[in-house]
């Protein structure tokens, strides 16, 4: 297979040039392109890094874009480019791989090439989840991969066919908002439109597609502050260091490690886990992030309080979904009707709420009563700040307005004489 390299850059230098020595470390078996694709309109330092690397396993090129495309038209001139060959791996210029990167993506791509349900690789291995706001702990079941319903911006393969397909699909799309779509979670929607990952979502939920993930990572997110980034360490995981003797692959059909596009395992998939124990047409909701109109069939498994359920489980293990599939008793977790979820109010409050309680910090962070109170007070110190910051900027809001009207009421009175000797002499 012919898969360069393409690295995705703007106006970071430094992380530039921290990924370049990154991918020149890595093993290949043989000769690799490396194309350099530079957005318009960012400084000198990221041309010189780009044209003075040294890339010593194949031939380089460095496409220099004339105006700036911005992010999604940038993204989406990287991934045609897989067109051109036999596919890509795209990398954002604040990522860092592991030295098996290559290997690893070049054999998942060779296996999964056949696969109508899948639509990209993913080099890089979650383990927080952007909708929850929690920790993401994916299943393992002694394969090297699992499977999500969510495109990955920070490591990805396309095969030509994948980006074919894609790109077939997005320009009947390109113009539609997504903002309110039921089929989303609520944290995409919310997603400017600056953003082609929303449309991948779309994309992969609407036409059934997953991308496959590695157990272990192979890229890392150094979440460095950017364009359309404030910056976080929150995306850091830790990357394979060492090579694994050969790759357990497994196939989609065979799996039952797949999860949806809020990061829950799909019904099918759960049920199976634990022995077919429910018997009925449900939705999964462990995180509690989706809204009613999300959920589709009779019943649905839930951490929302319901007022009254046909089964409970309770919340001693992780990840979350081992208690279902070991048939944990407690009152933590609920299979109840649709029609029995009380109601949450608006659902970003509700996920910000359940992700910063106590309980939840306890459960998924392993967080200590001490700590916790720690970060509540430093919470409430920021919220006691932003609300003085509030008062202090409408008292000078206020005091703007009446010195304003000061000022217009001083002018008006000291130029009461000339006026009336201007009016004097007009009519004059």
């Amino acid at each position: 297979m012919n898969i360069p390299i393409v690295i995705a850059a703007y106006n970071r230098d430094h992380t530039l040039f921290r990924l370049l020595s990154s991918i020149a470390k890595s093993l290949y078996a043989g000769p690799v392109t490396l194309i350099i694709s530079i957005d318009g309109g960012g400084p000198e330092s990221v041309k010189s890094i780009a044209h003075a690397f040294n890339w010593e396993h194949g031939q380089k090129e460095v496409i220099e874009h004339p105006e700036n495309m911005g992010l999604r038209r940038h993204i989406l001139s990287c991934g045609q480019i897989a067109t051109q060959y036999d596919g890509i791996i795209l990398l954002e210029d604040d990522l860092y791989v592991s030295p098996w990167f290559y290997d690893y993506t070049l054999a998942a791509l060779k296996f999964y090439k056949d696969c109508p349900s899948i639509c990209g690789i993913s080099l890089y291995s979650y383990r927080y989840n952007e909708t929850s706001l929690l920790p993401f702990i994916p299943l393992n079941d002694g394969s090297n991969t699992y499977f999500m319903q969510v495109p990955c911006s920070w490591g990805q393969a396309w095969l030509k066919e994948h980006w074919s397909a894609f790109e077939s699909w997005y320009e009947g799309h390109r113009d539609c908002n997504y903002s309110d779509d039921p089929a989303l979670p609520p944290n995409i929607v919310s997603w400017p439109a600056t953003s082609w990952k929303k449309y991948f979502f779309k994309y992969m939920v609407e036409q059934g597609k997953f991308f496959v993930y590695p157990a272990g990572s192979y890229t890392t997110n150094f979440g460095d502050k950017g364009q359309h980034h404030q910056g976080s360490h929150l995306y850091q995981v830790p990357i394979m260091v060492g090579k694994t003797a050969s790759y357990i692959f497994k196939r989609f059909e065979q799996s039952l490690i797949k999860y949806d596009a809020w990061s829950e395992l799909i019904p099918e998939c759960l049920n199976g886990l634990a022995g077919s124990a429910i018997d009925c047409d449900f939705s999964v909701d462990l995180h509690g992030t989706k809204k009613r109109e999300s959920l589709s069939g009779e019943y649905v498994l839930t951490s929302k309080q319901c007022r009254s359920n046909i089964k409970s489980f309770g919340r001693s293990m992780l990840p979350v979904e081992m208690n279902i599939i070991n048939q944990i008793s407690g009152s933590d977790i609920y299979l109840a009707r649709i029609d029995q979820l009380v109601d949450y109010g608006n659902i970003n409050d509700y996920i910000f709420e359940r992700a910063t309680n106590i309980q939840n910090q306890q459960y998924y962070c392993t967080t200590d009563s001490f700590h916790y109170s720690l970060l509540h007070r430093a919470q409430n110190k920021m919220n006691d700040l932003y609300q003085q910051g509030q008062i202090i900027e409408s008292a000078y809001r206020e005091s703007t307005r009446l010195l304003e009207s000061l000022y217009a009421s001083l002018s008006w009175r000291i130029t009461a004489p000339l006026r009336k000797l201007l009016d004097a002499v007009k009519r004059l």
